[in-house]
């Protein structure tokens, strides 16, 4: 088989109880680990995203998961939920190759990622499109004329449009083209220090830059990408900026690009500030519909208290609903000391706003770590999804430094180091796990040789059920 075709099996392992929930309205939801079949990942596993419809998982890995794998390095793989299989992204024609940060669309047809001194592909790191339907790679750093990037990207993060029609990047590159020049004149303009942020029509092969004020200026400074900043349509993108992009703006706010009605909308306020938080913002992602967006404010920022009074009440998480125009204070999660608020950092953000978020992050030691918790609407505070083997207390390892979940709140990803999450865990490597409904994968991931009456189904927590009411 060729390397751009590879596929193999794989197995959800390691299913854990999590809450007990008295209700007997209850969805099943499976929770388990990434594992080839037969055995275990023998390397690092990490970055990971989900298709909108929840069946596709992609991540690096620097694992060999199919028998004759002998690729030495990081490659980008996507994992179909449905059929049990692994499969190389970061290959063509030639081979495997080095990919990273893998970005993945609704579903789960294109995926975006990264590579690193490709001589097929351009200088430095690149963006690239793969099309797991026909195998095609192709350069999405590239101007109107297709030529490379010249300086190459920046090595932050890919993301991508639900169709995969829009590719998102970062680059200091001098040859993009018009996308550079000042609308009110003046030709090129300088760069911010971390470059501009693109947007690639695969399609037209029109590039568009995001990182533009609301007068439709350039930043003037910089402006950064992270993980989830593409709408599913590719019209909004999510970005932090440390100058104001908007008139009257605070520095390091949060803001919305609409590449459709040209306009730039500040996110990080609300109506006691209307012009941007006291303190600086960070990981902001946007939903995939691009009603909602979360994103961390430490130290309160004058966005309000999760409990109405108390900063300790609050995570350090906040949720934009840029239809109804609130802002919303994401509770401490009941497992985090009041003297430890205003802890979670990462963010993933679904359609119907729940949101997975890592908890903890500042932390090293003993019993110290990220941890991984679910938030939805209207549930109260935040619940452990991470937990140790058995659903006795967080698991003994960083959770969550990439995190992700699908549209309807229904399948959620991320990477572990932990060594305790799953009792067949001695691999000592980052692992992926995988928090789904089953009616996602209409139980198809059975077929591969996981045995539900051996290993157990997971019962959702009450928590879950909130989703399940609003709409799932």
């Amino acid at each position: 088989m060729s390397p751009a075709l590879a596929r193999a099996p794989i197995a959800l392992l390691g299913l854990l109880a999590l809450i007990a929930c008295p209700d007997p309205a209850r969805a099943d939801f499976l929770y388990g680990r990434l594992t080839p079949q037969g055995g275990e990942a023998n390397a690092r596993s990490s970055w990971v995203d989900v298709s909108s419809d929840g069946r596709t998982v992609v991540f690096t890995s620097d694992s060999q998961l199919w028998l004759g794998d002998t690729f030495n390095g990081t490659r980008a793989l996507a994992v179909d939920l449905q059929a049990g299989t692994v499969e190389a992204l970061s290959a063509d024609g030639s081979g495997l190759f080095r990919g990273e940060a893998p970005a993945v669309s609704g579903d789960g047809r294109y995926i975006a990622f990264l590579t690193h001194a490709n001589g097929s592909y351009g200088p430095n790191w690149q963006a690239l499109r793969k099309d797991r339907q026909t195998g095609a790679v192709v350069l999405a750093s590239s101007n109107l004329i297709g030529q490379a990037a010249d300086s190459g990207i920046e090595d932050n993060t890919v993301s991508i449009s639900a169709d995969g029609r829009h590719v998102a990047f970062q680059s200091t590159s001098s040859n993009l083209g018009a996308a550079h020049a000042n609308p009110a004149g003046g030709g090129m303009v300088p760069a911010g220090s971390s470059g501009e942020i693109f947007v690639k029509d695969m399609v037209s092969g029109e590039l568009k830059v995001a990182s533009r004020k609301n007068d439709g200026s350039l930043s003037g400074g910089t402006c950064d990408l992270l993980p989830h900043a593409l709408s599913g349509n590719g019209r909004l993108v999510v970005m932090l900026c440390s100058p104001a992009m908007v008139g009257g703006a605070t520095a390091g706010q949060v803001y919305v690009r609409d590449l459709q009605a040209n306009t730039t909308e500040l996110i990080s306020r609300n109506a006691a500030v209307p012009n941007g938080t006291s303190t600086f913002g960070g990981r902001p992602a946007i939903s995939p519909s691009g009603r909602f967006v979360s994103f961390q404010m430490r130290g309160y920022g004058g966005l309000g208290y999760a409990d109405g009074a108390n900063i300790a009440s609050n995570s350090g998480i906040y949720v934009r609903d840029r239809q109804a125009g609130t802002t919303t204070s994401i509770p401490r999660p009941a497992l985090l000391p009041s003297t430890e608020y205003d802890t979670c950092s990462v963010t993933a953000i679904s359609d119907v706003g729940s949101v997975v978020l890592a908890c903890l992050n500042t932390w090293a030691g003993a019993g110290r770590y990220p941890q991984v918790f679910l938030f939805v609407p209207g549930a109260g505070a935040p619940e452990l999804i991470s937990p140790a083997a058995g659903g006795t207390g967080a698991s003994n390892g960083s959770a969550g430094s990439t995190l992700a979940v699908n549209a309807s709140g229904l399948s959620m990803a991320w990477e572990s180091e932990a060594s305790n999450a799953d009792a067949n865990d001695h691999n000592g490597v980052t692992d992926i796990y995988v928090l789904v409904e089953e009616s996602v994968i209409f139980d198809v991931i059975f077929a591969n040789g996981f045995d539900p009456a051996e290993q157990g189904r997971v019962t959702a927590p009450a928590v879950l059920e909130v989703m399940s009411a609003r709409g799932h």
